[in-house]
């Protein structure tokens, strides 16, 4: 029998927080990472590098990511928005 393993990635910093109008503070959003770190997550998607004009509720992307770096053993990703990746492009 083959060992089957899988991999949970939590996306709801990025995926649930940019749906919403209401911004959540950076500290919860801390606390959400740490939570998931102590139940075993390994993978978090912390936010998304968009204008915070457009999604104002991720404009603290670049302290969560310092934040969950931190963290022992924890992957750490983001979604980049396609705007910026143009604009590194031409850099």
């Amino acid at each position: 029998m083959q060992n089957k393993t899988a991999v949970i990635n939590e996306v709801g910093l990025r995926d649930g927080l940019q749906n919403i109008t209401k911004n959540l503070p950076t500290a919860q959003k801390i606390d959400w990472i740490y939570d998931a770190y102590e139940a075993g997550v390994r993978e978090i998607e912390v936010g998304s590098f968009v204008p915070p004009k457009l999604l104002p509720q991720l404009a603290d992307t670049e302290e969560l990511v310092r934040y969950a770096k931190t963290l022992p053993g924890l992957f750490v990703s983001v979604l980049v928005h396609k705007h910026l990746l143009l604009l590194d492009r031409r850099a």
